[in-house]
């Protein structure tokens, strides 16, 4: 990639010709080549119709954490890209008061490249921000909420063997975790996780399934409730299935639920389960009776197991996203971000050193030290907020096609934007930027030194 570039940049300078060279010109012109603005457009035309065509055919696909994660890399390069056409009609927004204010504003518009390359790395590290622990949040999100909707139950009893009990002013059903597997398409064999419910009609009590298809109060022991994920999803048909034991079974379909973020599952009943323990107790509250009082019997009813409420359940089993996924994306965010930070700090200190001639006019022209530096670190902040302006209409643009796509599924629409994570990436870059900038023009020629007062004193005598 080095020597890619090297070769682009004196490929480029060798094309310009002496007249053009001689020329010194305040506004950057032709800042962005044909084959650049190209390639930003294919980048961007791919991205939006990848996400456009999966959410017209598989919305399922952007729930998935390798979609999640390698998607939005095109829009982020995209917008990288076509950087250089975007940061003069959003640095003419900016709007700061006074000269040096104006002075800010119109530099950052004249110096495209200068900018252009300041917002870039900013862009790349709040848009991975945004778009990645977004992302994973959301679903996250999303799947508590849609676990929070399924039931109506009060508690939450767990545990290894439990034994469904009778409870004075409650409803207890009791399930266990199993699985049925299912051949899709004639060779793929598909399993699907399951619960067995004992009972059916106090399962139905306690539960609130999304239900599109059917009646969950049909389910029987030659019967099972699939959802829509099924390729076979037609209530009353009978689909072939291997159950948890391997032995193979042809059941009717009960009911079919919404698809949602696919963590649903199949429903069947204890007998189409032998050896599946029951690991759950849901447990409904009925209508004047005392919670407290409901608790207290089922601790002492001797299930076996934990009871909780229905929240600290949720809270429990379905945080807001694993550790093991956190950890990883932070460990990318980490590394964008320390890319950031040299790419910032050398291009900004090479930018200023080649500014002393700019630096100095302005010092003729009557600005103090103090307000030469304040334009200059005006210029960078102004970089910083357009990348991060960027970075953030990329993150809005990820999260939602995947708002879109839970409401296709029928789940529960959740968007999680960690704004916190993006306002310290953004506060990071905007430290360095700001530093480099200013160690670089105060070191650059001694605003104050001796070249300065004697231009100064030759313009006097004049």
């Amino acid at each position: 990639m080095a020597v890619i570039g090297a070769w682009a940049a004196a490929r480029r300078a060798g094309r310009t010709s002496p007249a053009e060279a001689l020329r010194e010109a305040a506004v950057d012109t032709g800042v962005l080549p044909r084959s650049r603005r190209v390639l930003g457009l294919a980048l961007l035309a791919a991205g939006l119709g990848l996400l456009a065509w999966q959410l017209g055919t598989e919305p399922a696909e952007l729930l998935k954490r390798k979609t999640y994660t390698t998607r939005p890399m095109l829009l982020i390069t995209a917008v990288a890209a076509l950087a250089p056409l975007l940061v003069r009609p959003l640095a003419g927004l900016v709007r700061l008061p006074g000269a040096s204010g104006l002075l800010v504003r119109e530099n950052a518009r004249a110096s495209v490249r200068r900018t252009s390359a300041v917002a870039a790395p900013v862009l790349v590290t709040v848009a991975l921000a945004g778009c990645l622990l977004g992302s994973a949040l959301t679903v996250a999100e999303s799947g508590a909420s849609e676990a929070r909707d399924l039931t109506r139950a009060r508690f939450v009893v767990t545990g290894e063997a439990l034994r469904p009990v009778r409870v004075p002013g409650a409803t207890v059903s009791g399930s266990a975790s199993t699985a049925v597997f299912v051949r899709e398409e004639g060779t793929a064999l598909i399993r699907s996780e399951a619960r067995a419910v004992t009972d059916v009609a106090a399962f139905a009590s306690v539960a609130r399934l999304p239900v599109v298809a059917g009646d969950v109060r049909d389910l029987d022991d030659r019967s099972i409730v699939v959802n829509e994920e099924w390729e076979r999803h037609e209530v009353g048909s009978r689909v072939r299935v291997w159950l948890g034991d391997g032995r193979p079974a042809r059941l009717r379909i009960a009911a079919v639920l919404a698809r949602g973020t696919g963590n649903g599952g199949a429903y069947v009943t204890t007998a189409n389960a032998p050896g599946a323990a029951v690991d759950r107790l849901d447990v409904g509250v009925r209508k004047g009776a005392d919670p407290a009082a409901v608790k207290a019997r089922l601790r002492a009813s001797g299930t076996g197991g934990q009871v909780r409420t229905t929240e600290a359940w949720l809270a429990a089993t379905h945080p807001r996203s694993g550790p093991q996924t956190r950890l990883g994306l932070l460990v990318v965010l980490g590394i964008a971000l320390v890319h950031a930070v040299l790419s910032l700090s050398g291009t900004l200190l090479m930018a200023t050193s080649a500014r002393g001639t700019e630096l100095r006019s302005l010092r003729l022209a009557g600005a103090t030290r103090a307000q030469v530096l304040r334009v200059v670190a005006g210029e960078s902040a102004v970089g910083v907020t357009v990348g991060a302006v960027l970075g953030v209409a990329v993150t809005a643009v990820c999260l939602g096609g995947l708002a879109v796509a839970l409401g296709q599924l029928s789940a529960p629409v959740t968007a999680a934007v960690p704004w916190g994570l993006l306002g310290a990436c953004a506060g990071v870059c905007l430290v360095v930027a700001v530093g480099a900038s200013v160690a670089g023009a105060a070191r650059l020629s001694r605003l104050d030194g001796p070249s300065t007062g004697r231009a100064r004193g030759m313009s006097t005598s004049g």
